[in-house]
C-alpha cells in the first residue's frame, strides 16, 4: 500500500512538471510570435552587398556578415512539391525563406556568393582542408557561436535580450519536460514487480494434512 501511495504521488508530482513545462513552452511560442519580425524582400545592392527588408526598416547584409548557412528539403503539404528552406546566421540576425517565397532567387545569390557547392551546413572558416571529425567539430563550435544571435534580422537591439532569455527559457522547460516524462515512463516500467504466479491466500486452518487425511477417506 505504501508502494501505490508513492507511485501516486510521483505521478502527480511529474504530470504538474510536465504541465507547466508544455505551458512555459506555449507561452514562449506566443512571445517568439509577438515579437518576430517578417521578411518581406531581399535585394541586391553591390558586390556582395544585398539589403533585407524587413518591417522595421531595411538591413544591409555583406558577404563578410554570414557566419552559417543551414539548407533543408523538404515537401509541401499541400502540393507535395519539393521545397527548400534556407537559414543564414549573419552578425545582424538570421534570414530566413524557402523557395515559395518570391525573394527566393535573391536569397539564394546571396547564399551561392559564399557558398557556391550547395552544401547543407556551411559554416565560416579559415582552415579549408579539414577531415571529417574536424569539420563536424568546426560545425559544432559554429553552432554554439551563432546561438546569440538566433533571433530574426531587422529585431530592435531593445529587444534582443528579450528574445534570447526567452528561447532560453523555451529550451530549459522543453529539456525538464522531456526528462521529467522519460523518468515518469521508464523507471515505473522497468521497477514495477509482474510475479509470474498469483498469490493465493489460504485459510489458516487448512493444512495439507487435511487433504491428504480426506482422499484416503475417500
Amino acid at each position: 500500500m505504501v508502494i501505490k501511495r508513492s507511485l501516486i504521488e510521483r505521478e502527480r508530482i511529474a504530470g504538474a512538471v510536465i504541465f507547466l513545462s508544455l505551458f512555459v513552452i506555449l507561452l514562449s511560442i506566443v512571445g517568439i510570435r509577438f515579437l518576430d519580425v517578417k521578411l518581406s524582400n531581399i535585394e541586391f545592392v553591390d558586390r556582395g552587398l544585398y539589403t533585407a527588408i524587413t518591417d522595421h526598416g531595411p538591413v544591409n547584409v555583406s558577404q563578410d556578415d554570414i557566419l552559417r548557412i543551414e539548407r533543408t528539403y523538404t515537401k509541401s503539404a499541400i502540393t507535395g512539391m519539393p521545397v527548400e528552406l534556407d537559414k543564414i546566421f549573419t552578425t545582424k540576425g538570421f534570414i530566413y525563406f524557402s523557395s515559395l517565397d518570391p525573394f527566393y532567387n535573391a536569397g539564394h545569390q546571396l547564399i551561392n556568393s559564399v557558398d557556391s557547392v550547395g552544401s547543407l551546413v556551411w559554416i565560416r572558416s579559415d582552415n579549408s582542408e579539414t577531415t571529417g571529425v574536424e569539420e563536424i567539430q568546426l560545425q559544432n563550435a559554429n553552432l554554439k557561436s551563432v546561438q546569440p544571435l538566433n533571433y530574426a534580422i531587422g529585431t530592435p537591439s531593445k529587444r534582443t535580450p528579450i528574445v534570447s532569455s526567452i528561447l532560453f527559457i523555451q529550451y530549459f522547460a522543453l529539456a525538464i519536460g522531456g526528462i521529467t516524462l522519460f523518468i515518469l515512463i521508464f523507471p515505473l516500467r522497468l521497477g514495477t514487480p509482474s510475479p509470474s504466479h498469483p498469490f493465493v491466500q489460504q485459510d489458516p486452518d487448512y493444512s495439507p494434512a487435511d487433504e491428504s487425511v480426506g482422499a484416503v477417506a475417500k
